[in-house]
């Protein structure tokens, strides 16, 4: 069975982008389909993220998310992308992304 049946959730992606001569802000994108599971407190651990709260993100191959985006859920809590692994081998091909909190 393909991951792709678990993409239950709409994501707003949000990239810092130039407003005006030097004034950057962070903009909507894209609005994509995906899963966010908080990672357990062991993996955090092993991954050297011990004073923030993370969490895992699966996406579509093809979805456009990079290391430094902000991502929003439904319920409006932003996240925001530390580290961003395409795994294109096998039949359940996605984007796995390493999210922390969005402290701005």
């Amino acid at each position: 069975m393909a991951i792709h049946r678990f993409f239950t959730k709409d994501i707003v992606i949000r990239r810092l982008s130039t407003v005006s001569g030097y004034k950057k802000s962070f903009q909507s994108t894209a609005t994509v389909e995906g899963h966010i599971q908080e990672m357990s407190r062991q993996t955090r651990e092993r991954l050297g993220i011990v004073e923030e709260r993370a969490w895992y993100a699966w996406f579509d191959i093809n979805e456009d998310v990079r290391e430094g985006d902000i991502l929003m859920d439904e319920y409006g809590t932003e996240y925001r992308v530390t580290e961003v692994t395409k795994k294109d081998y096998g039949t359940n091909e996605h984007r796995q992304v390493i999210m922390q909190e969005a402290n701005e």
